[in-house]
C-alpha cells in the first residue's frame, strides 16, 4: 500500500494554531464517515447537522486529528481546540497558500464550470512545458470546499485552478478573499439558482464578482453570445482586468466556433482562435462542451503559451467528469449519463445533442430542474416543444415538477410518470428497446445516478 504524503506537519499545526498539535496530516475531512487514517477532521456546525457530534466517529473512522470550537467532553490529545473551526480551515488554506508562487485560474458560471475546470487542468498537465498544476476537487466550489482545496494544494504548483460556485449575492467576493484568480473564466450565464435571485441578470451581476480581486487579473475569459457579455466586459474593465477575450458561436469571437459534426461519440469541431484555426475532437456527447472547450483552449493558451495546435491535439485525450456527458454502450443501447445536474438551459443542449444520433429511439429520462423559482412549472411546461422539435420519441419523468412537462407532452410521447427516481429506474428498463439511445439527466437531488446505476446492474445480471 502507497504511504499517505503528509501536507502538513506536526511542527507546522503547532505553529498554525499556537499549541502542541500531536501529528501531521494528509488529508482533510468535514464528513465523518469519509473519515480515514491520516485525515483531519474539522467540526463544523451546519445547518443540518453539526460536525462536533461526530468528532468521536471521525476518530474511531482512523482520524489523526480533530479540529473543535468547543469542548464536547471528551479528553484526547487528537483534538485541537480553537474559538472557530471554520476560521481554522481558513487559516490552513491561506498558510498553504502562502508557501507557493503559483498562478490561479478561477472558473465560475451557470453550467459547464465543472467540465471546464477539468479541461483546463487537462491541457495544463498535457502542456509541453510540463506545468505542475492542481485542480479542485470533485464539486469543492464553496465556502467549505474551496478553502479545503486551497490547503490541500501542493506548494510546488504552478497553477491551480479553482472552481467557484455561488447560490447568492457576495458568495464569489468571500471566495476571493482565499483563493485570487490571476486568470478568471465565465462559462455560461442561464437560469441555474434563479429561486436566489430576481433575474437572470442579477446571476451575471453575482457571477462578476469574481473580477473584483484586489490585484489586477492579467485577462477574464467570458462568453460572446449572451445578453449579458457587454455588462461581463466593462465590469471586468472596472475592475482593471487587463485583457477581456471572449468566445462563442453566434457573435464574432476570440475563441470561434466555426461548425461541429457529430461522428459516433465524438465531436469534431472546427474553430478560429485568435486568428488561427484548428480542428479537434471531443470525448463527449453534449454540445454544451463545445463552448466549455473554447473556454479551456483560450485559458491555457493564455496562460501557458503553447501553441493552439499542440493544445488541440491534447483536447482529443479528455474525458468528461462523471455524470456530465459520459457515453455508455451496452449490448446495442447507448447511456447518455448527464445526471448531475439539470436547468432549462443544459437540457436542452443535452436534447439537442440526442436528437443527433440517427436511425435509433431517443428516449429522455429526465427529473425535476430546481432551484428555478417561482417560474419552475413555466420552465418544465416549456420543454415541451424542445422535446418535439428534435424528435424525441419517449419521455420518462419523476418529480412534482417534471409531471408538468409530462402531462404537456403528446401521447405517443408519453413513457411513465413516477414520483422519484428508485420507482423510476424499474419502469425504464421494462422499457427498453434494442437500439435505444438514453439520456438520463435531472437535478442533483433528484438522485438521477440510481437510474444510471440501475441499467448497468440489470444488463450485468443479464450477460452473468
Amino acid at each position: 500500500m502507497q504511504e499517505m504524503k503528509e501536507i502538513f506537519s506536526r511542527e507546522q499545526l503547532s505553529s498554525i494554531f499556537n499549541q502542541d498539535v500531536k501529528c501531521g496530516i494528509c488529508d482533510i475531512c468535514v464528513n465523518s464517515k469519509n473519515a480515514k487514517d491520516g485525515d483531519l477532521f474539522v467540526a463544523l456546525e451546519g445547518e443540518k447537522a453539526d460536525g462536533h457530534n461526530f468528532i468521536r466517529d471521525a476518530l474511531s473512522n482512523g482520524a489523526a486529528l480533530a479540529i473543535s470550537q468547543r469542548n464536547i467532553g471528551l479528553a484526547d490529545d487528537r483534538i485541537i481546540h480553537v474559538e472557530s473551526s471554520y476560521e481554522a480551515l481558513l487559516k490552513l488554506a491561506k498558510y498553504n497558500l502562502s508557501r507557493t508562487n503559483a498562478q490561479y485560474i478561477g472558473v465560475t458560471g451557470s453550467v459547464g464550470k465543472t467540465t471546464t475546470r477539468d479541461m483546463i487542468y487537462h491541457l495544463l498537465v498535457s502542456s509541453q512545458k510540463s506545468q505542475k498544476a492542481f485542480v479542485s476537487r470533485k464539486n469543492f466550489n464553496g465556502q467549505i470546499g474551496l478553502p479545503i482545496c486551497a490547503a490541500l494544494m501542493p506548494p510546488e504548483t504552478n497553477v491551480g485552478i479553482f472552481e467557484m460556485g455561488m447560490s447568492e449575492p457576495g458568495e464569489i467576493k468571500k471566495l476571493l478573499d482565499i483563493v485570487s484568480p490571476d486568470i478568471s473564466v465565465i462559462t455560461n450565464i442561464c437560469e441555474t439558482h434563479l429561486e436566489y435571485f430576481n433575474s437572470v441578470f442579477d446571476i451575471a451581476n453575482a457571477k462578476s464578482e469574481i473580477f473584483e480581486t484586489i490585484k489586477s487579473q492579467k485577462a477574464a475569459i467570458i462568453p460572446n453570445d449572451l445578453p449579458y457579455t457587454d455588462f461581463l466586459r466593462k465590469k471586468a474593465h472596472q475592475c482593471n482586468v487587463k485583457d477581456v477575450f471572449t468566445f462563442g458561436a453566434e457573435n464574432k469571437s476570440d475563441a470561434q466556433m466555426l461548425s461541429y459534426d457529430f461522428i459516433n461519440d465524438i465531436i469534431q469541431v472546427k474553430a478560429e482562435i485568435l486568428g488561427q484555426s484548428i480542428v479537434y475532437d471531443l470525448h463527449c456527447n453534449n454540445v454544451s462542451s463545445v463552448m466549455n472547450s473554447l473556454a479551456a483552449l483560450l485559458t491555457v493558451h493564455m496562460e501557458s503559451g503553447d501553441s493552439l495546435d499542440v493544445l488541440a491535439e491534447s483536447m482529443g485525450t479528455f474525458t468528461v467528469p462523471a455524470g456530465r456527458g459520459e457515453v455508455f454502450h451496452i449490448d446495442n443501447v447507448i447511456i447518455v449519463d448527464d445526471s448531475y445536474n439539470a436547468c432549462p438551459t443544459s437540457v436542452r443542449s443535452a436534447i439537442i445533442s440526442l436528437s443527433k444520433y440517427k436511425n435509433r429511439r431517443k428516449v429522455v429520462v429526465l427529473g425535476d430542474m430546481r432551484e428555478l423559482g417561482p417560474d419552475s412549472v413555466r420552465f418544465h411546461e416549456n420543454l415541451a416543444p424542445t422535446i418535439d422539435k428534435f424528435g424525441i420519441d419517449k419521455v420518462f419523468a419523476c418529480g412534482d415538477l417534471s409531471k408538468y412537462l409530462f402531462d404537456n407532452l403528446l401521447e405517443e410521447k408519453k413513457g411513465c410518470w413516477c414520483a422519484n427516481s428508485m420507482e423510476l429506474a424499474e419502469k425504464v428498463v421494462e422499457n427498453i428497446a434494442d437500439g435505444d439511445c438514453i439520456l438520463i439527466k435531472g437535478s442533483n437531488s433528484m438522485k438521477m445516478k440510481y437510474i444510471v446505476d440501475f441499467i448497468k446492474q440489470h444488463y450485468n445480471k443479464i450477460a452473468a
